[in-house]
Parts: structure tokens; C-alpha cells; sequence
């Protein structure tokens, strides 16, 4: 199943938990074919000369230097599953791989350690659900680390949507009530262009918000300055690659890779505003 299918079938049938555990059931061994590169734009943001030193790359140093869980130490934990240690193991040896999926879901206005934090309660989910009859665990753990994720970017739009909703009713309540004043009071001055058709301009607005959904949101971050911090924090392959290596991989000018890296890295630890920009 395509990721963007699995996505859908999230937000159409599995928004709660038990409704996500009976889908699994239903489509055992489930594993997901990810995407080609996503075409939506980047985000835009002020350029700025400063390298946000913080939180977000002291977290991915970090889990940068824990070890890959073997098939052979998953198998043995799997045997202490009601063990807190075991856990424990397991949800620090998925980290890594919860911090690289997070990476899908970075739109605008999304913190990038909130998607951590969504994608490990998944992770300690997927484990109290799993049963050998799922099939592989890590495959099992990422579906539901999906899952988390994309239920709470959709939260967070959808929110956005309910107010901008609001406003634009409200400006139409607005554009009513002003009208029926200058009738009663046989105003002179009035609006060049008639109430029906600013009326109809408002609901155009309420239509286009109403189509919006976390898809028809820009991410953070370009493709290439992605893979130069995946790279770079060994989210992707066996081992961590110096911005040196990378360059050569990538075919980027010499220097060319550190500029990136840490316009990428401020780009991720700014949080907070809007995803949608109306």
C-alpha cells in the first residue's frame, strides 16, 4: 500500500485506536511503498545569518549514536515484551527511525520535536499491540508511528481551518449588518461594490478553505537539505556521513554542504505559527 492510500485510510477509518488495531488485523504484514520525492514546495522564510544552536540538533546527535537493534536482540526482547527494560530498548532503538519518518510530515507551522513525541507514543503503542502474527515488528512499529503523526498534522490544520472558517463568516455578518445600518439610516456613501457580490467573494473564500487539507501544505524543507541532515545524523544507511562524504554523494560544490546543513538545521528547530497561509 502507498503511503499517501495508508494516510487516507487513516483519517477516513482509523482514527481511534481500536479502529486502527482492528485495520491491522484485517491486513496482516501490511508494509507501505514509499513515495517518490514530494513535490510540494518548501515553506518560504526570511533568510536570516544565524545557526539556531538548540534542542533540535542536541536530540539528533544524540540518537545519532545509538546502536541498531539486530534481528537477533529484537528477537530475544520480544521474549520480555512485559518487561520495562525491554521497552525501553525497543522504543530507544526505533528513535532513530521515528526521527527520520518525522521528516514526512515537517509542514509549515509543525514543530519538528512534536512529531518526535507523537511518533515514540506510537512507537510504546505499537509495542503494547504487537503480536507475532503482525509480522516483522519494526515494519508494525512504523505504521503506527505514521499513524500518530499524520492524526496530529491533520489536527493542527484542521484547527486552522475551523478559525479561518470563523473570521470569514464573521467579515460576512459583518458586511450585513453595516449594510442594513446604512439603509436605516439612508447613508449616502456606499460601498462601490454591492453586498451580494462581496457576499459571494467571502463564501469563495470559506469554499477554498474548506478544500484545503495537510497536503496543501508547504514543507519546511527542501529534498536536498532533508537528505543532508538524514545523512548527515545516520538516519539513513549503516553509518553517519561527514558533510565532506556527503557533498561527493550529492555532487555539491565544495562548502556548498555546510551552507545547507545549517540553513536546514535552523529551519527545523524554529516551531510554532501557521500552516496555512490564506
Amino acid at each position: 500500500m502507498r503511503v499517501r492510500e495508508f494516510e487516507k485510510e487513516i483519517l477516513k477509518k482509523c482514527v481511534e485506536d481500536r479502529e486502527f488495531i482492528k485495520f491491522l488485523k484485517e491486513n496482516p504484514k501490511l508494509k507501505l511503498e514509499l513515495e517518490t520525492v514530494d513535490v510540494r514546495k518548501e515553506e518560504k522564510v526570511e533568510e536570516n545569518n544565524y545557526v539556531v544552536e538548540g534542542i533540535v540538533g542536541e536530540y539528533l546527535e544524540e540518537i545519532s549514536y545509538i546502536n541498531h537493534l539486530t534481528s537477533e536482540e529484537i528477537a530475544v526482547l520480544l521474549e520480555s515484551l512485559d518487561e520495562e527494560e525491554s521497552i525501553h530498548k525497543l522504543t530507544e532503538g526505533n528513535l532513530r527511525e521515528v526521527a527520520k519518518i518525522a521528516f514526512d510530515y515537517l509542514i509549515a507551522g509543525i514543530d519538528y520535536l512534536d512529531l518526535i513525541q507523537e511518533g515514540s507514543i506510537g512507537v510504546i503503542k505499537a509495542l503494547e499491540e504487537y503480536r507475532p502474527s503482525n509480522g516483522e515488528l519494526l515494519e508494525y512499529i512504523k505504521l503506527w508511528v505514521r499513524r500518530e503523526m499524520i492524526l496530529f498534522i491533520t489536527e493542527k490544520v484542521e484547527t486552522e481551518k475551523h478559525m479561518y472558517k470563523g473570521y470569514f463568516l464573521k467579515r460576512k455578518e459583518d458586511l450585513i449588518e453595516h449594510e442594513i445600518v446604512a439603509e436605516l439610516e439612508d447613508e449616502e456613501e456606499v460601498e462601490a461594490v454591492p453586498l451580494e457580490e462581496r457576499s459571494e467573494i467571502i463564501e469563495e473564500k470559506i469554499s477554498e478553505v474548506e478544500k484545503l487539507d495537510y497536503t496543501s501544505v508547504a514543507k519546511k524543507i527542501s529534498h536536498t537539505e532533508e537528505e543532508i541532515l538524514k545523512r548527515y545524523y545516520g538516519l539513513v544507511g549503516n553509518k553517519r556521513e561527514s558533510l565532506f562524504e556527503i557533498e561527493n554523494e550529492l555532487d555539491l560544490k565544495r562548502g556548498e554542504g555546510e551552507k545547507i546543513f545549517e540553513k536546514a538545521l535552523t529551519k527545523i528547530s524554529l516551531g510554532g505559527g501557521r500552516s496555512l497561509k490564506i
